[in-house]
């Protein structure tokens, strides 16, 4: 069930702006697992990973790729920044 709640989260995070405000606004890994898990998405990097390159091979067009990836690397962007990068 993991790897399905990332697959959610990637088909929804593009269409849920509040979704991605909130996720970014968290200040470290702890806060960001928190917020994740209150909205229903309880996975591993890995996991999220893996349902990634699931969704990938399942892209239709160049463009459903593009906007996947785009939305993947936003997500990772998100968790590294929360693994000890301040924003002060």
């Amino acid at each position: 069930m993991p790897i399905q709640h990332a697959i959610n989260l990637l088909q929804t995070i593009g269409d849920n702006k509040a979704l991605r405000k909130e996720l970014y606004g968290c200040t470290n890994s702890t806060e960001l697992e928190e917020c994740l898990k209150k909205n229903g998405y309880v996975f591993s990097l890995g996991e999220f990973e893996e349902a990634e390159r699931s969704l990938h091979v399942r892209c239709q067009t160049q463009q459903e790729a593009f906007d996947l990836l785009e939305k993947a690397s936003w997500f990772k962007m998100v968790v590294l920044s929360n693994n000890g990068a301040s924003r002060d």
